[in-house]
C-alpha cells in the first residue's frame, strides 16, 4: 500500500497531462500511486497517459461528469494513505511528496494538509503569500487559499466528497475544504513547491458571471446540507463570488452588471471594499 494516492482528473488536455505525470514521476520520494482519471477526452489523452508503461500510474476512463465526479472516483480507486490531487494544467518540483511525507509524519498524520504554491503565467512564475498559523482559519474562510492542491487522510477524503453537480463549474474545492475546516485543522507549509499554472483554457479564466453565479448558487445548497457550516461562512461564500463575478462582468466589459454585483458584495461584506480584486475591478471600469 502506497503512502500517497496522486489523482489527476483530466479532461482534453493531451498537451498538458503530461508535465503533471512527468513532475509526479520525478519525485525524490517514490512511495506513490498516480490515479489519472480521464473525464470522457475525446483527443488523445490515453495514448499519452499509457505510454509511460509505470505500474504505478493507473489510467482510469469514466464517461463525461465533470471535475468533482471525476475526483471523487480517483479516491475510490485510491488505495494510499493519503490522497493528493493534482490537477493535470498544474505541477509540483520534485521535493513536493518527500516533504510532505516528512511534514505529515511530524504532525502525526492530520486530516488535511497544503504545500504552498506558485502561480505561473507565460513561464514566469510569482510565489503566493505565506500563510500565517493565526490566520489561515478567517483567511481560508472568506476565500479558496489552498486551490486543488492538497492532502486528505483517506478516510476523511471517502467521507468528505466533491460536489458531482455537472453546473458547478468552479470553486468546488473550497466548497469540500470548508466543509472540513469547520472540523479539522487545516495544516500547512510555507514551502513553495507546487506550480498554478495561468492559461487562457482554465476555467476560473473561462467563468462568465453568470457561470460564476451559478456556482455560487449551488455551493451555498451544498453547503446548506452540512449542519456544521454556519450562516458566517456561508454569507462569505455568497459575497466572495458575487464579487468574483463582478471582476468577470468587468473584464467583459458589461459595466452595469458589474457595478451591481460589486455593490452588492461589498453590501454583503464591507471587507471587500479594500481588496486587490475590487481595485482590479475599478480599475477596468475606468479604462472602460
Amino acid at each position: 500500500m502506497p503512502y500517497f494516492s496522486v489523482v489527476i482528473p483530466t479532461y482534453n488536455r493531451a498537451d498538458r497531462v503530461t508535465k503533471a505525470i512527468d513532475s509526479i514521476l520525478a519525485q525524490a520520494f517514490e512511495d506513490w500511486e498516480l490515479i489519472v482519471v480521464d473525464d470522457g477526452s475525446t483527443d488523445n489523452t490515453k495514448e499519452r497517459v499509457t505510454q509511460y508503461g509505470d505500474d504505478r500510474i493507473k489510467y482510469i476512463y469514466q464517461e463525461n461528469a465533470e471535475r468533482g465526479a471525476a475526483r471523487n472516483r480517483g479516491v475510490k480507486e485510491a488505495t494510499g494513505n493519503y490522497v493528493f490531487f493534482l490537477d493535470s494544467d498544474d505541477f509540483v518540483y520534485p521535493t513536493y511528496l518527500i516533504h510532505a511525507a516528512e511534514a505529515l509524519k511530524d504532525l502525526n498524520e492530520p486530516e488535511f494538509f497544503h504545500i504552498r504554491y506558485k502561480e505561473m503565467k507565460d513561464n514566469k512564475t510569482v510565489t503566493t503569500e505565506k500563510l500565517k498559523p493565526n490566520e489561515v482559519l478567517q483567511k481560508t474562510l472568506r476565500q479558496n487559499r489552498f486551490a486543488c492542491q492538497f492532502f486528505l487522510r483517506k478516510d476523511i477524503a471517502i467521507q468528505f466528497k466533491f460536489s458531482e453537480n455537472r453546473a458547478l463549474k468552479i470553486g468546488e474545492d473550497w466548497a469540500l475544504i470548508l466543509r472540513i475546516a469547520v472540523r479539522y485543522k487545516l495544516h500547512f507549509s510555507n514551502e513553495a513547491l507546487g506550480v498554478i499554472v495561468q492559461h487562457d483554457d482554465r476555467s476560473m479564466q473561462l467563468a462568465s458571471p453568470d457561470t460564476i453565479l451559478t456556482s455560487r448558487d449551488l455551493i451555498l445548497e451544498y453547503l446548506s446540507q452540512d449542519e456544521k457550516v454556519g450562516d458566517d461562512v456561508k454569507g462569505n461564500v455568497d459575497a466572495e463570488l458575487t464579487s468574483l463575478a463582478a471582476l468577470s462582468a468587468a473584464i467583459n466589459k458589461e459595466k452595469s452588471q458589474a457595478k451591481k454585483l460589486l455593490a452588492k458584495a461589498i453590501q454583503k461584506r464591507a471587507y471587500l471594499r479594500w481588496t486587490k480584486r475590487t481595485l482590479a475591478i475599478y480599475k477596468k471600469l475606468a479604462l472602460g
